[in-house]
Order: C-alpha cells, then structure tokens, then sequence
C-alpha cells in the first residue's frame, strides 16, 4: 500500500508560552553569570515569575505570584532583584502601567526599545524601534544639546484587529 503524503509544508510547531518562558529563564540566567551576578533562588523565581507573563507585572504582583506559587520573598528583595534585571538589560519598566516586562527580543538591552500596551486586556507587545526613529530623536536630542543614553517609546491604545 502507497503512503500517503501529506500536501501541507513541513513547518516547525509555533513555540508555546512554555517553550517562550524557558527560553527568557535560560538567557536570562546565562547574561546574569555573564555580567558577574551569582544565581540565587530569589532571581530565578523573580524571572520565572515574570517569563510566562504578556502583561506588565508591579514588584507586588511579582512578590504575589512568587508566594502564592510556594515560594518565600520579600518585597523589598523583588525591587533589588528588578534593578539588577533591568541594569542587565532583561527586562523593560513600562512607565505607563508602572509594570516590568521581560526583554524577549534578541540585542534588547533596555537601550532603545518600543513597547505598546493594549487598555482592554493589558497585554505588552515589545517592537524594535526602527533605526530612521532612532536617527531622529537623536538628531532632535543633539539639537537641544543633548545626548540620548537611552531610547524608551511606550504606547498605551487599543488594539483594532485580531492580527496578534
């Protein structure tokens, strides 16, 4: 009997929120060691805490999902370990929702960075901030006698199509 062939392309399984959430972990962990910071039970809870999350998460939501997972932390350790996170470049501090998110684009840095936030649900979508916008605001920034050290555009809207 002939096997059948199947007429659709071979294409690789979308990664899951999983597959998403471990890949953040390991690179996460792997730029801590790489920039000279021990891995301690608290950083890895606090970036597991934050690594299958598509909204913006306070320090207290942090601290929160962490105890209620079983885990034992304290606010003020959430808040060191956020600063270490972002000083590394692995996670963003969305002003507009006052929320951390983890950096999942590659080369992220928390140096020039684009994020929006959809008001219904909450959710973040990370974007690469295109070089001509960059150019631009250094321009403008040179102009005034500045220089940009740092690029954040945050955008808070609606989503208008289901495209995501």
């Amino acid at each position: 009997m002939k096997e059948r062939r199947s007429r659709e392309p071979n294409v690789a399984p979308a990664p899951t929120v999983m597959d998403e959430a471990r890949a953040y972990e390991e690179h996460s962990l792997k730029e801590l060691r790489a920039a000279g910071y021990r891995i301690t039970m608290p950083r890895v809870q606090v970036i597991r805490a934050l690594a299958d999350t598509k909204k913006a998460l306070s320090a207290y939501a942090i601290h929160e999902k962490i105890i209620s997972g079983g885990g034992k932390i304290d606010v003020v350790s959430v808040y060191r370990i956020l600063s270490t996170l972002q000083e590394v470049g692995l996670i963003h501090h969305i002003g507009v929702v006052d929320g951390y998110f983890p950096c999942r684009m590659a080369d992220c840095h928390g140096k020039r960075s684009e994020v929006m936030v959809d008001d219904q649900t909450g959710d973040v979508m990370e974007l690469r901030l295109p070089q001509s916008m960059v150019d631009a605001i250094e321009e403008q920034a040179q102009k005034n006698g500045f220089e940009a050290t740092q690029i954040k555009v945050e955008i808070k809207g609606n989503l208008i199509s289901n495209k995501r």
